[in-house]
């Protein structure tokens, strides 16, 4: 008599996938999710130093005794010739070794104290008398301009001959509140944490 075969049930099938390829799908997931949390957050540093870049002064402060026009003009101007506004919060002027806080003390260190007083009559300076100036992209301030004419020519001239002794030093930031700091005309910006004012020797004309 043969004995009956019997057969072994199977787990029933449910249509679902094997667990070691839901495995591998959900870390396929978690890596994806992963990687596009971390491309997310490069790219937005990526785009914050981009619109920082797009938005960097470069603060540039000199005399001149000409203008493009070819009028003559003694004058102290600061130029921004970066691609975002300056915020100049400091300004300081040297005659020789000298701060000088003022326009008279200018014209007194430059031409003596026996011309100070007639010269600033006579050179009828403009002035931009503001502790600190905010220069647009591609633009420019003045801080005090003497034209010359026919009454002021005599000290015009000896005031102009003084230049090699002028200096200016400077500190603006950005609109990040990045900062630089100018340290006379001939040298560059250099990158500092933030602009301090020494109000002892800070040059409001």
């Amino acid at each position: 008599m043969e004995t009956p075969e019997v057969h072994t049930p199977h787990a029933p099938h449910h249509g679902g996938l094997p667990r070691w390829l839901e495995l591998v799908i959900t870390v396929t997931a978690l890596i994806t999710s992963i990687s596009s949390i971390a491309i997310a957050v490069h790219h937005g540093s990526i785009m914050e130093k981009l619109v920082q870049a797009n938005s960097i002064p470069y603060l540039q402060g000199g005399f001149s005794d000409a203008t493009p026009a070819g009028e003559k003009v003694l004058s102290l101007d600061l130029l921004n010739r970066g691609v975002g506004p300056a915020h100049e919060k400091s300004l300081r002027v040297k005659v020789g070794d000298r701060y000088v806080k003022s326009l008279s003390e200018f014209f007194s260190a430059s031409l003596g104290p026996e011309h100070a007083s007639r010269a600033k009559e006579v050179l009828h300076p403009l002035w931009n008398r503001v502790p600190t100036r905010f220069v647009p992209a591609g633009q420019e301030q003045f801080v005090f301009p003497p034209a010359k004419d026919h009454e002021n020519s005599e000290l015009w001239d000896l005031l102009q001959k003084d230049q090699e002794r002028w200096n200016v030093e400077f500190c603006y930031c950005s609109v990040f509140q990045d900062c630089w700091n100018v340290r006379s005309k001939w040298t560059e910006p250099e990158h500092v944490k933030e602009c301090r004012r020494d109000e002892l020797s800070e040059f409001i004309p």
